[in-house]
């Protein structure tokens, strides 16, 4: 798997992960804190709903204790004139005896006690259950609901003391207020509230009754609440739906913040790329280059992350110390052990590069070879360390003669030495072979390495400076070769001499 791969995938888990992440927070979190508060709102309107018909009673209770009505019943209790002159509403007032027998009834209307035969029948026990108990010294209220003919009343039944207070037993007063199902639904409406009401069926008497509710254990869209009298008849079934709603579903807003997060995904696999991806893919290009190349070098990548900084540093490091080791081998490889100066293979390296130079840049150069003469003689008469000792004396004044940076030094092979001049003038080269000569001639006078005096023969091949090398030789090895021919020709002729072969634009000099 690629890095762009391998970044993308981890984005895209990314992004699945926080989905994922907000939706069993949603659920398992949110939802079931919405759930709690929902239900205390849905408390709340289920209490307003009780509070309502409990109120309804109150009001009853009130009007029933009213100088208007409590004048009315004592009056007709105690033998007065049962007419009133009470400007009476939607309630209905009914005076009974001590026996609860009807005495007087009052209505706004054209109905007659008929339309009431629970209250004016012979089921006297019924209308117990509904009148308070009745004590000599103070007056007693119950209040309640009642299902009678199809219909809903609320009723407030209170005991009647007399005028003179000697007691309060004279007999009962009930007052009824109907309860059309449309009123309560308006009334409801206006509260904020959607309640509608039905009568009540025998499957619904097993349905929670609204006035002993203690709670909500959880939300519902819709609740049907059982209203039962005071004679536990089941009257109406009130349904309420609720207001406040827990929204399982997922909403616009959770939309938008997915669809952001879906933005996300490409805005998280850029910084992925500009940070991780690109770098990484860069400096391993780099690395693949090297090795294809055998080429190692430091490492040209700036990481944002600080970690992956410090292995691109630790790596650069490395190279460094790689190279600087490298170089050594190299130059222990270009170098011969004993004088300092290049071997052969480093003036191989050497020749390769400025053959180049000279044929495209025409500058001109010589090579100067040297050899001691008589070396083995000396070897064999004053031991190895001494010939060493005048081999390294030699080189010294060789690195005198090769101090510029474009020249070169080396040795050979055994006491043959040999120089190559760039960018050198004819004259300079002369020069600078015969003053070689002379100086390792005296050279024993210097030093107290040499045990006699020694003497070198120099044969040196010159270019001069404008001369198309390209059409005369192939590489340095035959200006080499041309170069230990005048050697061979200096040892020929008495050695301790310098012979020289000259190329020059006008004319080609042949060794003699």
């Amino acid at each position: 798997m690629t890095l762009k791969r391998l970044a993308l995938l981890l984005s895209m888990v990314l992004i699945l992960v926080l989905v994922a992440s907000y939706w069993l927070i949603r659920m398992l979190v949110i939802i079931p804190i919405l759930e709690r508060e929902v239900a205390s709102l849905q408390w709340h309107e289920t209490l307003a709903v009780r509070q309502y018909f409990s109120q309804q009673q109150m009001l009853l209770s009130d009007l029933a204790i009213s100088p208007g009505y409590d004048h009315w019943a004592k009056s007709v209790l105690e033998g007065g004139d049962a007419t009133s002159r009470l400007t009476r509403g939607a309630e209905v007032a009914m005076a009974f005896g001590p026996d609860l027998s009807l005495r007087s009834f009052l209505a706004h209307d054209s109905r007659e006690p008929d339309h009431f035969p629970i209250l004016v029948g012979e089921a006297a026990y019924q209308r117990a259950r509904l009148m308070p108990t009745m004590l000599p010294e103070r007056e007693m209220v119950k209040t309640g609901l009642l299902w009678l003919g199809g219909n809903l009343y609320s009723y407030s039944a209170s005991t009647v003391c007399s005028l003179n207070k000697l007691g309060c037993t004279l007999g009962y007063l009930l007052l009824l207020k109907p309860m059309p199902v449309s009123e309560v639904e308006s009334n409801f409406t206006r509260l904020g509230i959607r309640v509608t009401a039905r009568p009540a069926r025998s499957e619904d008497l097993a349905l929670p009754r609204l006035m002993n509710l203690t709670g909500l254990d959880e939300p519902v869209r819709q609740r049907d609440l059982l209203i039962r009298d005071s004679l536990s008849q089941g009257a109406w079934v009130l349904s309420i739906v609720y207001s406040a709603q827990v929204q399982h579903g997922v909403e616009r807003r959770e939309w938008i913040a997915f669809v952001l997060l879906l933005l996300l995904l490409p805005t998280t696999n850029f910084l992925l790329w500009r940070i991780f991806v690109t770098p990484i893919e860069f400096g391993s290009d780099q690395l693949l280059q090297m090795e294809r190349e055998r080429q190692y070098r430091k490492l040209t990548v700036n990481m944002y992350v600080k970690e992956f900084q410090h292995l691109v540093n630790a790596f650069n490091g490395l190279i460094g110390r790689v190279e600087k080791q490298r170089q050594q081998l190299q130059d222990l490889s270009q170098t011969d052990s004993l004088t300092g100066l290049a071997n052969r293979r480093g003036m191989d390296h050497f020749a390769v590069r400025e053959w180049r130079r000279l044929c495209r840049a025409r500058y001109g150069g010589a090579v100067m070879m040297l050899d001691i003469d008589d070396f083995k003689a000396y070897n064999d008469e004053f031991g190895h360390q001494a010939g060493d000792d005048c081999l390294v004396c030699v080189a010294r004044e060789l690195k005198r003669v090769a101090r510029r940076g474009e020249d070169i030094a080396c040795r050979y092979g055994g006491e043959e030495f040999c120089t190559i001049y760039v960018e050198v003038q004819p004259e300079t080269v002369e020069k600078l072979a015969e003053s070689l000569r002379r100086h390792i001639e005296k050279l024993h006078k210097s030093t107290a390495l040499l045990k006699r005096p020694i003497s070198a023969s120099i044969g040196v091949a010159l270019v001069e400076p404008g001369v198309d090398l390209v059409k005369q030789f192939h590489d340095f090895d035959q200006l080499v070769r041309i170069a230990d021919q005048q050697l061979y020709l200096a040892k020929q002729n008495g050695k301790n001499q310098v012979r020289m072969w000259r190329l020059s634009t006008a004319a080609t000099e042949k060794p003699a």
